[in-house]
């Protein structure tokens, strides 16, 4: 039985939570907020699966991330806390001789990763982050289909993510603060330029066109990643009306089919060969979190899976979305108007 620790109890340590208790071999023993009151209060966040309440019986409870640490009764931190906080306090537990799962972006500057990296060798504890798109059913499917080379090589590849901006006013405005997330650049986009180097490779150059409000946040960007052989963009975007909602979707053009994936439409994933019939491939019924919480298990247990996720490419994920913000040709834009 691997005994499992919850830094962080808001959207993403609920959700985390909640997967736990479906698997066998694992069991959630203690849970860490600075905020008790989190505990008791479920915070929205864009996607389906929370429970609303949650039942501690049987779990220590504390405020205070050192004192759990040193309490201990527990073999691996899953750290779901604000970004500025995951070098930290990843440092700190694997110190302390705990395995540790990061909640993504690994942090907010690749310099930073190196610590946590460092960190993990020199303890000889895992580390690994929680990159949930390697799980997705739907990317895994896009990732098994380009590997496979059954529809020939990729010619052009197209990703987004996007919805309207956080509510200053709301739980989530910390956000708005790049300093504090990164902004949708990192916070958003890491997902698919993870995504966009286990498919495709490292890519030689990455660049960015951004849209900035006058109130300084960057809402908007377009991104081109430079292969020699294919055409990759990928947008992100806190620029949608609120009506809107989220979307995540991606289409990619093989010599010989194309991939499409969209929530929003009929059929919401879909392969269309240049032969043949359109089709929807078989996708796992686990959700993402889940199975990205058994691979975290798997690795304690010394094996690997598919998903080839590792802290290092976490890492580079961050190098890239840096090297991006680098090269960003900006855009200004009229200050936006007060919310009703």
């Amino acid at each position: 039985m691997t005994r499992i620790a919850i830094a962080g109890f808001g959207f993403m340590g609920r959700m985390h939570y909640g997967n736990w208790k479906r698997i066998r071999g694992a069991r959630v023993v203690a849970i860490c907020d600075a905020n008790l009151a989190q505990l008791s209060n479920v915070t929205g966040g864009n996607i389906a699966g929370v429970d609303a309440t949650t039942d501690f019986t049987g779990i220590a409870v504390y405020d205070d991330f050192a004192r759990m640490l040193a309490a201990g009764g527990f073999d691996a931190v899953d750290i779901t806390l604000p970004t500025p906080l995951h070098a930290d306090l990843t440092v700190a537990a694997l110190k302390a001789g705990y395995h540790v799962l990061c909640e993504k972006p690994m942090a907010l500057t690749a310099r930073t990763c190196d610590r946590m990296l460092e960190a993990a060798e020199q303890t000889g504890r895992t580390l690994l982050v929680a990159h949930c798109l390697r799980f997705w059913p739907e990317y895994v499917a896009l990732h098994r289909i380009v590997s496979s080379g059954r529809y020939g090589a990729v010619v052009a590849a197209d990703f987004f993510r996007g919805a309207d901006a956080p509510d200053p006013r709301g739980p989530h405005a910390w956000f708005l603060d790049a300093g504090k997330s990164g902004g949708c650049l990192l916070d958003m986009h890491i997902h698919d330029a993870d995504l966009i180097a286990w498919l495709f490779g490292k890519p030689s150059d990455v660049s960015a066109w951004t849209h900035v409000r006058a109130d300084g946040v960057l809402d908007h960007a377009q991104l081109r990643y430079a292969y020699p052989d294919k055409v990759v963009s990928a947008t992100v975007s806190w620029a949608a009306a609120p009506t809107l909602g989220f979307e995540a979707t991606f289409r990619v053009t093989l010599e010989r089919a194309t991939v499409v994936y969209d929530a929003k439409r009929a059929v919401p994933f879909c392969v269309y060969p240049r032969k043949g019939k359109p089709f929807t491939p078989r996708l796992s019924k686990i959700s993402a979190y889940e199975a990205e919480l058994r691979a975290f298990l798997a690795r304690l247990a010394g094996r690997t899976d598919a998903s080839g996720l590792t802290a290092r490419a976490a890492r580079d994920a961050v190098a890239c979305v840096e090297a991006a913000a680098r090269r960003a040709v900006r855009m200004s834009g009229k200050a936006e108007g007060k919310r009703t």
